[in-house]
């Protein structure tokens, strides 16, 4: 009975360390793994093998979806008025414009400004949370 709840302590205190880590890529969408992985106390190795097995994805990945959905609520809050594309790759934590619209095609098939085209401005459909 001791080991269950050992066991279970062990368990609640990874979950914490994950959900520090995850709270902290929504404010900082640029952050590293490194960084995440001090931030959870653990080394990188450690960190991703427990994220990924909690989350059901690599931390670095996560972070892109993070970003994307940053990048993408942005344009919508932004929809009908002239969009800035690199004010918006940097306020989502992205390195530059290019960067952005690479990432950006990766995850929907568009560049930016053709899924606006395409689509309704206010969809949710990239944009719930994961």
């Amino acid at each position: 009975m001791s080991q269950i709840v050992d066991n279970l302590a062990d368990t609640t205190s990874q979950i914490k360390r994950i959900d520090a880590a995850i709270q902290r890529i929504y404010i900082t969408p640029q952050i590293s793994v490194n960084e995440l992985s001090s931030i959870a106390c653990l080394s990188k190795k450690q960190f991703e093998r427990l994220f990924h097995s909690f989350v059901g994805i690599n931390p670095k990945e996560y972070t892109r979806i993070v970003r994307f959905q940053k990048a993408l609520a942005q344009m919508q809050h932004q929809a009908g008025k002239e969009i800035n594309q690199a004010q918006i790759a940097y306020a989502s934590g992205y390195a530059d414009q290019s960067h952005f619209i690479r990432e950006f095609k990766k995850f929907c098939g568009y560049t930016p400004m053709s899924l606006l085209k395409v689509s309704n401005p206010y969809s949710d459909l990239f944009t719930n949370p994961i």
